[in-house]
């Protein structure tokens, strides 16, 4: 019996010392983590791009929150290498080259919602312009050259593009009612695209199913540039990429504050980029059997807005930073920050998510 129970003891030793040298292994396994992305990854970097300390207090050390981003506090959880220089996301970030509003009040080409006449800091983003998603990708191949086998790139982007769809169909609705076209033209809405959208109003006399052509056009660039990016990442050495998806955008307090139009538009993009993105990044999994997890953030989004409390939330729908500011208690268990913005708690249980997410994922042969 005495032997019995020694073998079995062996057994239990062994099988405990062999779950450690694996969790040894995984753990020295883990590459350098790499973010590209908009504000919702930003741990920064406006300053460093353009000597401006934006955003600024009560924003936390330049970031688009009240502390550390999902982007910083991932890799402190899930145990991969970083260094702040390893996140290029930027606030304000579209996914590529759009055409949108100038501060001269005319359509020009821009690669950041900041450099453009819609910023939240005009005019301080004149100059230099700050970058894309895809212009992020060019600056980690400039500086950086290639990704290591094992590293993890990790990628949120798109939310800007509809920001400034939204702009434009105010913009479309003004030229119809005016007759003048300089509106949406000036908006940045291609002539192209522009005809289309005034010859279904045309028939159909409904802004809705115009501006429907609109959003839907924009999702699909905005699809577009991001998979063009992540095909970038492949070229450049990239083994290990996540997405995430778009959240509901139409839950945010600045939309809830826009109206019901305004959410009801901000809705359909975020439907149709998270449906095209999924499609695409599907095509490139079976063309290339390359190793991308696409993240269901919006899900998650909605599960913290459906049932607060069992994440302890206590607000869904208000600026944390207005409670701040107003001696409210608790605004840091509020879900945003600001009008779009997650809190930094919100960060955390964002970065708890993906880590969750990426263990099987990453080691998964």
């Amino acid at each position: 019996m005495d032997k019995v129970c020694r073998n079995k003891k062996c057994i239990i030793i062994l099988y405990l010392f062999l779950q450690l040298l694996i969790t040894f292994q995984n753990a020295h396994a883990l590459g350098n983590w790499y973010v590209f992305g908009d504000s919702l990854s930003d741990n920064g970097n406006i300053p460093r791009l353009t000597g401006v300390l934006l955003p600024p207090a009560p924003y936390y050390q330049n970031k688009f929150s009240n502390g550390p981003v999902w982007a910083e506090d991932f890799p402190r959880i899930a145990h991969f290498k970083f260094k702040p220089s390893n996140d290029y996301a930027v606030g304000g970030a579209f996914t590529g080259p759009i055409t949108a509003k100038g501060l001269n009040g005319k359509a020009n080409i821009y690669n950041n919602l900041e450099n453009t006449g819609w910023s939240s800091f005009k005019p301080f983003f004149v100059t230099p312009q700050l970058p894309s998603f895809l212009t992020e990708i060019q600056s980690f191949a400039i500086n950086q050259k290639k990704f290591k086998p094992n590293d993890l790139i990790g990628i949120w982007i798109g939310a800007n593009n509809f920001f400034v769809a939204a702009k434009q169909s105010i913009a479309f609705e003004k030229t119809i009612f005016t007759n003048n076209p300089s509106y949406a033209i000036n908006a940045g809405i291609e002539p192209n695209l522009l005809y289309r959208m005034y010859f279904l109003y045309m028939q159909t006399k409904d802004f809705n199913t115009a501006i429907g052509l609109l959003i839907w056009s924009t999702a699909q660039t905005a699809v577009s540039q991001t998979v063009y990016g992540v095909r970038e990442l492949l070229k450049l050495g990239a083994k290990h990429i996540i997405i995430l998806n778009l959240p509901p955008i139409q839950d945010t307090p600045a939309l809830i504050q826009s109206g019901f139009k305004a959410q009801a538009l901000a809705s359909i993009y975020v439907e149709l980029y998270n449906i095209y993105l999924q499609q695409m990044i599907d095509s490139i999994k079976n063309q290339t059997k390359s190793k991308i997890l696409i993240l269901n953030t919006n899900l998650m989004f909605e599960k913290l807005i459906s049932n607060p409390k069992a994440y302890g939330i206590i607000n869904t729908y208000s600026e944390g930073m207005k409670a701040c500011l107003n001696g409210k208690p608790y605004y840091s268990h509020y879900l945003f920050w600001d009008g779009v913005h997650p809190t930094a708690y919100t960060q955390e249980i964002i970065a708890h998510f993906v880590s969750k997410k990426v263990k099987t994922f990453y080691f998964h042969k």
